[in-house]
């Protein structure tokens, strides 16, 4: 089989027209004329001898053979970087920025409080956060664009591997004063019969509640529905609402709003898992290797870990 060259400036061009979606707007990105972004799709589509896009008239839309294409190149760019890193560092420069990827909730509570004691111990270490839905985490690790994603349970994935994986116990949130605070725990039906503020839809939870209350003939209506956790919080400490969140989301973010927390009674909505996941192929540098033991110390150990690394 023939051998193929990509030139860098035309994986470059490419990748830019994927992530703008438009010739004009990928110009724009790198400063660059749009018939020098054309020229570069035109010469990579007649070397493979396949369409990248198709056209619309409001854009482009990357075709099959240029999602694999913009994997590869998402891969090369990751790998490049690396390498400036490991020459920066050989140079004597130990700066490194460690990209991560994180899902509502417990990445966006938890993780930059995790970020600020490693670099008590790690100084030249630097993060750069992206928390998005659960499953863009996945895709942003498989494609390169994270060294490390912290999510919840997802389906197999090519391209990515789990490091650790940890059960997450979800729990109602009220009042310290609600009528449903006097029981232990708690199911569904309970929870219908007040007004909901749940995540939106589409979210890992919301779909995992959606699920259970379909296999029980629940029809969950919420009062509320948001992607900021921390305003369905709010909304339940000033009414007779309920919330669902995972335990330590709520241990991290309720502060000193009059609130309490029950377990929930049912299988399904705790079957959850919070993953570390990176890159099933790419080499991990040196930095991203001691956060992502860090992690797993503090996930397993809890708050008494996190103080200290494994160096």
């Amino acid at each position: 089989m023939k051998r193929l060259h990509f030139e860098n400036a035309a994986l470059r061009h490419f990748l830019a027209v994927v992530e703008a979606g438009t010739i004009v707007g990928a110009a724009n990105r790198l400063d660059v004329a749009s018939s020098a972004v054309s020229r570069h799709i035109a010469s990579l589509e007649q070397l493979l001898q396949r369409r990248l896009f198709e056209r619309h008239p409001k854009g482009m839309r990357v075709t099959d053979v240029g999602q694999i294409l913009a994997d590869h190149a998402r891969l090369v760019e990751a790998d490049a970087a690396r390498t400036c890193a490991d020459i920066a560092r050989a140079s004597g420069d130990r700066a490194q920025t460690i990209e991560i990827a994180g899902a509502y909730g417990f990445a966006a509570c938890q993780l930059p409080r995790r970020f600020a004691r490693f670099q008590a111990r790690h100084p030249h270490v630097r993060f750069s956060f992206t928390a998005v839905e659960a499953r863009a985490v996945v895709e942003r690790v498989r494609t390169a664009q994270a060294d490390i994603g912290v999510t919840y349970t997802h389906g197999g994935e090519r391209d990515v591997q789990v490091l650790f994986t940890q059960p997450i116990e979800l729990v109602a949130v009220m009042r310290e004063d609600h009528p449903l605070g006097r029981h232990e725990r708690l199911d569904l039906e309970q929870l219908s019969l007040f007004p909901l503020a749940l995540p939106e839809p589409g979210s890992t939870l919301r779909k995992a509640l959606d699920i259970a209350s379909s296999l029980r003939n629940l029809d969950l209506v919420p009062a509320l529905s948001t992607n900021h956790q921390s305003s369905l919080f709010h909304y339940v400490a000033m009414g007779s609402g309920v919330t669902v969140a995972a335990r330590e989301t709520f241990t991290e973010l309720y502060g000193g709003l009059p609130l309490i927390c029950r377990p929930l009674d049912d299988a399904l909505l705790n079957a959850g898992r919070l993953q570390f996941m990176v890159h099933a192929t790419r080499s991990l540098s040196e930095p991203v290797e001691a956060f992502v033991r860090y992690l797993t110390l503090a996930a397993r150990l809890g708050e008494a870990a996190e103080a200290a690394d494994d160096d």
